[in-house]
């Protein structure tokens, strides 16, 4: 059974497949599994990062001979193309209060002043940009599972894998995070709750 915490609804269900990212799902009473179980889920942590996005009409980057993929020691930490024309930029978790401390009218063009820096002035005229705060958004929590020395073996062999009637997918449950392992976990968890109940 679950049920989430400071709420006065109770759900019950033969079988539950939850795609809740760890930190979120911290939040919710699961009863009816194991304290080991619990314990495995509960021991996860999220990377406390931001996603910055700036898509531009063409890679001009190339033109200067420039890949696209980039360490910086500012407030992004990494940027890398995405897609034809888009580069995308991660906010690593020790620059995240950086970020945070930016007025949010400033942040947009101060992060495209960073990438103007690494790429050139075309940086400033993107067609349109995106910024997630993974990690302050109460719905995620973090960006992806951030594993410390240590992490790994304290999550155990429960990792990833289920305690019918309870299963679990998502990016958290997977080897690495990211889009891949939350298609591929869900595939699993729907074939396994189908299958066994």
């Amino acid at each position: 059974m679950l049920r989430r915490m400071r709420a006065s609804r109770i759900l019950t269900a033969r079988a539950v497949v939850s795609a809740l990212p760890v930190g979120p799902l911290r939040s919710v009473a699961v009863t009816g599994v194991s304290d080991e179980r619990l314990a495995s889920l509960h021991r996860q942590r999220h990377a406390v990062a931001a996603k910055f996005v700036a898509a531009y009409e063409e890679p001009f980057w190339r033109a200067r001979g420039l890949s696209g993929l980039s360490e910086s020691e500012g407030v992004l930490g990494s940027t890398w193309p995405q897609s034809e024309g888009i580069l995308s930029a991660l906010v690593p978790p020790e620059r995240y209060g950086v970020l945070l401390g930016m007025p949010p009218a400033l942040r947009t063009v101060e992060l495209l002043a960073e990438m103007a820096r690494l790429y050139g002035e075309e940086a400033h005229r993107p067609l349109a940009t995106y910024l997630r705060t993974w990690g302050t958004d109460p719905w995620t929590q973090g960006y992806v599972t951030h594993w410390t020395p240590g992490d790994v073996m304290a999550v155990g062999p429960r990792h990833g894998t289920h305690e019918p009637p309870f299963y679990v997918c998502g990016s958290d449950q997977w080897v690495a995070g990211y889009m891949e392992g939350a298609v591929r976990t869900g595939r699993a968890a729907a074939k396994e709750a189908l299958t066994r109940g």
